[in-house]
Order: structure tokens, then sequence, then C-alpha cells
């Protein structure tokens, strides 16, 4: 009974260790968003260029994130986890401890280069560790850590930056990097003894429209929400009057909308994937456009705003589950990556975008202005893989692509 009971133990610990783990790489990559004044006043830039900093991380996880992933998919899981948190606790010190813009920006581009390897090993890990027939909701553990990030992680680093200093924000993500490290090496079971050389990964499934028209759905909505969250702060301070001190508790309310959203879409997604999928990121373009009738006005931007969180987080479960159903030919970790790089693009451009708007001198307040073509053209691919699929020949007979395959892992 003795050993049982320790692997379950270890188990549960690991577990421990990979939300942790996810609510640093969370953290790390939304706080920006709320510290973009205190980091503009204490690195001497304009906050459009500081947004960059979101460019930076979002871009590397995008471009990087794939080929790391599969250029060292014949690691052992434990090396290639504990060796990705070590490098992304010391790119998070970085950060933390530079005195310039590039150096903060180097910082950066190194915790995004290990950001999807981390996320596909601990969810790979966690769902083969799993009880038989809970691989599904051990993933879900994954993305819990994201989803809370957003709740806790991002206005606690806000909290910290605004009244400590903005490095501090950073230094909350390397403690948490730090610990999630000191949990994995402890209880993360060792690699397997070198055997042949495992094959390399399949890409035969790249080609498929459905999977190709899902990525870019996935990377358009993004851009569009992000576009605004990611210049949240200037966007309510100078197009709403919102106070600055107000900023951590809407991101907060945010947060909470993103995890209600998140629940929320998987419920509707159940059964109907690609319905659920073009329905909320319709959802989204919707309110985005409301957004823009209603900026300028404190309360309603502010509950418009949240309301965008929960829109955009309730698209994750069915554009994560459509990806995943129409990616055969891939191994599971590339097809965890190129999901995850897919989101990324979308904060990418967001970031871009929203700089070159508020560095053209062109007011916060129409930020969402320049969401709604992104947005209006990802509801549109959406719609168009509805219109595929029931024009589909024996589309009535056959096995629904709504409905993902066994054992398929997803990712937000």
């Amino acid at each position: 009974m003795t050993q049982p009971r320790t692997r379950e133990t270890a188990r549960r610990l690991l577990f421990v260790g990979f939300v942790i783990g996810a609510f640093a790489l969370g953290t790390s990559e939304n706080v920006v968003a709320g510290i973009l004044p205190e980091i503009a006043r204490g690195l001497r830039v304009s906050e459009g260029s500081a947004g960059l900093l979101v460019t930076a991380y979002a871009g590397t996880v995008t471009v990087a994130g794939p080929i790391v992933t599969l250029f060292f998919d014949r690691v052992g899981p434990r090396k290639l986890v504990t060796g990705s948190i070590a490098l992304y606790a010391a790119g998070s010190v970085l950060a933390a401890a530079a005195g310039s813009f590039p150096a903060v920006v180097a910082g950066r581009v190194i915790t995004g280069l290990v950001h999807t390897t981390i996320m596909v090993v601990f969810m790979t890990a966690a769902m083969r560790v799993a009880e038989p027939g809970k691989e599904a909701s051990a993933a879900a553990n994954i993305t819990l850590g994201l989803s809370v990030a957003t709740v806790l992680g991002v206005p606690i680093g806000v909290l910290l930056g605004q009244h400590l200093a903005w490095q501090a924000a950073f230094g909350l993500v390397a403690v948490l990097a730090a610990v999630s490290l000191l949990v994995v090496l402890a209880v993360f079971p060792a690699d397997e003894p070198a055997g042949a050389p495992a094959p390399r990964a399949g890409l035969r499934g790249l080609g498929r429209p459905e999977l190709l028209l899902g990525i870019c759905v996935t990377a358009l909505t993004g851009m569009a929400a992000l576009t605004v969250v990611t210049y949240v702060a200037p966007f309510l301070t100078q197009g709403s009057g919102v106070g600055s001190g107000a900023i951590v508790w809407i991101m907060l309310a945010y947060g909470a909308g993103c995890v209600v959203g998140n629940t929320l879409g998987g419920r509707i997604a159940d059964g109907r994937v690609l319905q659920a999928m073009a329905g909320t990121v319709t959802a989204t373009l919707a309110v985005l456009a409301v957004l823009l009738l209603v900026s300028g006005s404190a309360v309603p931007t502010v509950i418009v705003t949240v309301l965008v969180g929960l829109a955009y987080f309730a698209t994750f479960p069915a554009l994560n589950t459509w990806v995943a159903s129409n990616a055969e030919g891939l191994s599971p970790n590339l097809a965890l990556a190129l999901n995850s790089s897919a989101f990324n693009i979308g904060i990418a451009l967001a970031g871009w975008t929203g700089s070159a708007w508020l560095n053209s001198g062109r007011p916060a307040g129409n930020l969402p202005l320049i969401a709604l073509p992104p947005a209006a053209l990802a509801a549109a691919l959406a719609w168009v893989l509805v219109r595929r699929r029931r024009s589909a020949p024996g589309s009535g007979t056959a096995r629904p692509a709504d409905e993902p395959h066994a054992g398929t892992p997803t990712t937000a």
C-alpha cells in the first residue's frame, strides 16, 4: 500500500509543479499590458515602444516554439522540461535586473524561446501520468494555471509593478518559475534509457485546409482581442478617463471574465465544436464593435472590456479542439506547438499594430477600430469552415470533424 500512495503523492505534487509553472508563464506573458506606463517611464521609452516587449515575447514564441520543440523532440522529457524552466527563470531574472530597454527585450526573448516547449511537455506529461480516462482533465489542469494567472497573477504583478517597481513583476515570475523547477526536479519521472532514434514528426497534416483555416482563425481572433488588451492601460486611462489606480482591479475583473468565458466556451463546444467556434468568434467581433461605440465613457468601457475577455476566452475550447481534431500526421508535441504559435501570432501582431497606432499619435480610445478588421475576417473564415462542413459529401454519415480524436491533446 505504501508504494501506490507514494506514487499518488508524487503525481499530485507533479501536477502542482505544472500548475505553478503554467501560472508563471501566463503571468509573464500578460503582465506587461498592465504596467506599460511604469515600464515606459522607468526605461525612458514611449508606451508604444514598451508595448513591443509583448511583441518580442509573443513573436519569439511563435517563430521559435515549433522549431525548438521539433528540434528537441528526441530529448528525454525530464531533461527537456527542467532545462527549459531553468532557462525561463534566468530570462526572467535578466528582465527584472535590466537597466535598459534592450536588456529587457533580451530577457523576454530568452523566456519566449522555451515557453512553448514547457507547455508542451507539461501537457503531454500530465496526460501520461493521469489516471486512465482522465487524460483530458489532466491537460485542462495546465490550462487552469494559465487562466488563474490572468485572474490573480497578472493583477498581483501589476500591483507590484505600480507600488514597488516594474521590475518586481518579472521578479515574481522568476520566483514562480524557480518553485516549479524545484517541484519538477523532485518528482518528475526519470527519462527512459536511450534506445533507437525516434522518428521525425510527420508533417502530412500541415496541408489540410481545415487545419490551416483553423490556425488562421486562431491568429486573427487573438490579434483582434489583444490589440485592445495589450494596451488596456492607455486605452482606459487616456481614452475613457479611468484612474491608473483602478487598472489592477479592472484586470482582476477581466481575468475573472476570461475564466468564465473559458468554462462557458467548453460547455458550448461539447458536441458542436465547429458551430461553437463560429459563434464565439462572431461574439468577440460583436463585443469589440460595442467597445468602440462606448469608448470615452468610463463605466460602460470597463464593463465591455471585461466582456472582451469573456468572449475571447470562450473561443479557446472550440478553436483548440478543432485544430487538434484535424491534425493527423503531426506528432502530439508539434501539434501542440503549432496550436500555441497560432495564438501567439495574434498576440505579436496585436503588439505591433497597437504600437504603430499609438506612436503615430492617434487616440488610444480608438484602438478597437483597428481590432475590428481581423475580428471580422476571423468570423468570416469560421463561417466558411461551417459551410464547407455542411456541403462536404457524406457529411451526414462520416465521423464529424467536430469530434476530436480520442487522446488528441489540445492547448490554449
